[in-house]
């Protein structure tokens, strides 16, 4: 017998998709097929980390309000009707949000709490590792014993920093040196500390409870940054 169908619309962005990935493994665990939209150019870095996903291609021109109804249409040509949209601001669609919960919780716990799903899960964050691309970059960029990660730049962020480091430390910047955040995780739970701005590489180091000293870099309001349990100092 063919398992009942739940979708997820949250089409953009990788940081959303990571805290949101916890979402489609507890529904998965509970024998649903779980099918997911996504903007095409994230299928390499998210088919093979999750494979208990069925993630469908979107073409990333559109503008989010029109990916979504992008993202409905594909669910549904699947069969899917059963279809969770995780947005908690979505121009132009305000009827898909519920404006009560969104008012009153982080854009994080609004996913989970429009899919019944509890809020802990997040930080059971289950990823299929990549170990030789992992390694492959750690080779390729760490040259010191003790290095500390920097994420300073996002798409419409940068934060600018004096930082001098000892001789012996090696600073190391994440930029494009890989097609696939999870490359990264070897660096990352190797590092000395870590100092991220609120992007996905610091949700995924808090999904993946990776125990580094860690500064955490905020810029946007309390509603739209994401709750952290782990043990981060805060820039101030």
């Amino acid at each position: 017998m063919a398992k009942p169908k739940k979708g997820l619309i949250q089409s953009r962005r990788i940081g959303d998709i990571i805290i949101a990935l916890p979402i489609a493994k507890y529904f998965s665990d509970r024998g649903f097929d779980v099918h997911w939209p996504i903007d095409r150019r994230y299928l390499p870095t998210f088919r093979d980390a999750a494979p208990y996903v069925t993630f469908l291609p979107l073409e990333a021109d559109a503008e989010e309000r029109y990916l979504h109804e992008h993202a409905r249409a594909a669910l549904r040509q699947t069969g899917c009707e059963d279809i969770h949209v995780l947005y908690s601001a979505l121009a132009g669609q305000d009827g898909l949000i519920d404006a009560g919960l969104a008012s009153f919780l982080s854009f994080d716990r609004y996913k989970y709490a429009v899919c019944d799903v509890p809020f802990r899960e997040k930080w059971n964050l289950s990823i299929v590792r990549d170990r030789g691309r992992e390694q492959a970059l750690y080779d390729r960029l760490v040259r010191k014993p003790r290095y500390v990660v920097c994420h300073f730049e996002s798409r419409d962020f940068r934060f600018r920093s004096e930082m001098q480091a000892p001789p012996d430390l090696q600073v190391i910047h994440i930029h494009e040196a890989s097609d696939s955040v999870f490359d990264w995780i070897t660096i990352l739970e190797r590092a000395e500390m870590l100092m991220m701005i609120d992007s996905c590489f610091a949700n995924l180091i808090e999904q993946l409870n990776i125990p580094v000293r860690k500064l955490f870099i905020r810029r946007s309001p309390v509603a739209f940054s994401p709750v952290l349990l782990n043990d981060w100092d805060f820039l101030r």
